[in-house]
């Protein structure tokens, strides 16, 4: 099994990732990012953002307004998109007794 390097930006897009429900694209994580880490570029996003899809740790909500959005929330769970906002809403699929 081949070990992932660590580093502090692939760390840093992570924790970015799990520490928002808003569903970023890489253009937002990016941004959110670059005061920190002002030499990141996007396609460091997006190579980091397809090893933790591969590895487990995200999952693509889907192409929203033309962008990929990730979630950093890997339960099971079901996602909303609003039509008017393009907003992306995570909604827990739990059973209900009645």
């Amino acid at each position: 099994m081949k070990v992932k390097n660590r580093s502090k930006k692939r760390d840093a897009i992570l924790e970015k990732l799990r520490s928002t429900d808003s569903h970023p694209s890489a253009d937002w994580l990016l941004q959110e990012l670059r005061e920190d880490y002002p030499d990141m570029s996007l396609a460091t996003v997006y190579r980091n953002l397809a090893l933790f899809k591969e590895e487990g740790d995200a999952i693509s909500v889907g192409v929203v307004d033309g962008k990929e959005r990730f979630d950093g929330a890997t339960h099971s769970h079901a996602h909303f998109v609003c039509r008017s906002c393009n907003a992306v809403h995570d909604i827990d699929l739990e059973e209900r007794s009645g």
